[in-house]
C-alpha cells in the first residue's frame, strides 16, 4: 500500500521550492486561538524565465503583491492551465490566488514579490467574528495597483528578515486588518451584506422563511440553513434567535402549527390528512404539539372556527 504524505503548505521554503529559488524569507503570524497567516518574500535578480511548477491543491489563497513592475515582456499567469498574459503589471500590483487552482507564473525580469498566504480557515474564521457571509471566491484584475496593500507590504517586510521587528500584538493587529482589508475589497459576497448588529440581514430572513415554508417536514437541517445564509452554524443559530426571537426548531413548530390552522380552517381535511401535510410525523404528534401551542385540540380548534365564521355570515 503507498502512503501519500501531504504536501507542506504553500509558503516559505516550500514556496521557494515552487519557483526554484535557493531561499524565501518568511513569517508566519498565527495568534494562540486562531488560523495562521504566512507572510512570504520571494526575490530574483534574473526573475523566472521558464514557469514556476505546479502548486499542490489546498484550501488556501496567495494574495502576492509586487514590488517590482513587470518585465517587459508582461507577466504570464496559468490557472488551472489556462494561460493568460498581463502586459502591465506596476509595482503595488496584486495578484490573488485559489490554491485549489494550480496557479503558476512566468516573469522574464527581476522580481521582488511578496505572498500573503491565508488557508481558507483565517477567512472563516474572520467572517465568522465578524457576522458576515463566508468568502467563496476572491475577485481581482491582476496587476492593479492596491494602494493599502502595497505599504501595508512596505510596513510588514522588516519582520522577514527580523522575526521580532514587531511585538505579538502588533502582528495580531496587522493580520486582523489584513483579512478585513482584502475581504472587504474582493469578496463579492460581503457587498451585499448589510445585517444589523446581532440578526440576519432581510435577504437572509427572507430566505429563511421561504426555506422553512417550502420543508415543514424537517428536512432542512441546521448547517444547511447556515450554509444559504452564508454563516457558520453556531453564528446562524445565534442570529435566527435575535431575529426571530426563538430557536430555529421552535420557529419550525410555529410554521406548522400556522399552515395546519390554514388546512383546518379552509380543507375538509382529516386530522391525520392535516398532520401530514402541516409536517408532522403522525397525527398523534400533531394533536399534542397543537394543544401544547394553542391551547386547544385541533378538533376543538376547527369546530369553534366553523361555528365562529357561520355566526358571522348569518
Amino acid at each position: 500500500m503507498t502512503t501519500h504524505t501531504p504536501c507542506e503548505p504553500a509558503y516559505g521554503a516550500q514556496m521557494a521550492t515552487y519557483f526554484r529559488l535557493p531561499q524565501a524569507p518568511s513569517l508566519v503570524i498565527q495568534p494562540a486561538t486562531k488560523p495562521p497567516i504566512a507572510i512570504t518574500r520571494l526575490v530574483s535578480a534574473v526573475g523566472l524565465p521558464e514557469r514556476t511548477e505546479s502548486i499542490p491543491a489546498e484550501k488556501a489563497f496567495v494574495v502576492s503583491v509586487h514590488l517590482t513592475p513587470a518585465s517587459v515582456q508582461g507577466c504570464d499567469i496559468w490557472v488551472d492551465d489556462h494561460r493568460s498574459s498581463i502586459a502591465h503589471w506596476p509595482a503595488g500590483g496584486v495578484g490573488i490566488y485559489d490554491l485549489e487552482s494550480n496557479p503558476r507564473t512566468r516573469n522574464r525580469g527581476p522580481v521582488d514579490w511578496v505572498h500573503f498566504h491565508i488557508p481558507r480557515a483565517t477567512f472563516d474564521a474572520f467572517t465568522d467574528d465578524s457576522e458576515i457571509p463566508q468568502i467563496d471566491t476572491l475577485e481581482v484584475m491582476h496587476g492593479t495597483v492596491d494602494p493599502v496593500l502595497h505599504q501595508m507590504t512596505q510596513l510588514i517586510l522588516p519582520s522577514l528578515s527580523a522575526p521580532r521587528a514587531f511585538s505579538t500584538l502588533f502582528l495580531d493587529y496587522f493580520r486582523l486588518l489584513f483579512c478585513a482589508h482584502v475581504v472587504q475589497k474582493y469578496a463579492p459576497s460581503v457587498e451585499a451584506t448589510n445585517r444589523p448588529h446581532g440578526g440576519l440581514a432581510p435577504w437572509q430572513k427572507r430566505r429563511v422563511i421561504d426555506l422553512f415554508r417550502d420543508h415543514l417536514d424537517g428536512s432542512l437541517r441546521l448547517p444547511t440553513l447556515a450554509q444559504q445564509c452564508g454563516l457558520s452554524v453556531s453564528h446562524f443559530a445565534r442570529a435566527f434567535r435575535q431575529s426571530f426571537g426563538t430557536p430555529p426548531h421552535h420557529y419550525l413548530v410555529l410554521q406548522r402549527i400556522e399552515c395546519a390552522k390554514v388546512l383546518l380552517s379552509s380543507s375538509s381535511y382529516t386530522l391525520c390528512e392535516v398532520a401530514q401535510k402541516a409536517g408532522f410525523s403522525d397525527q398523534a404528534s400533531f394533536s399534542r404539539t397543537f394543544k401544547i401551542t394553542v391551547g386547544t385540540t385541533p378538533g376543538q380548534w376547527r369546530r369553534r372556527r366553523s361555528i365562529s365564521r357561520h355566526t358571522t355570515l348569518s
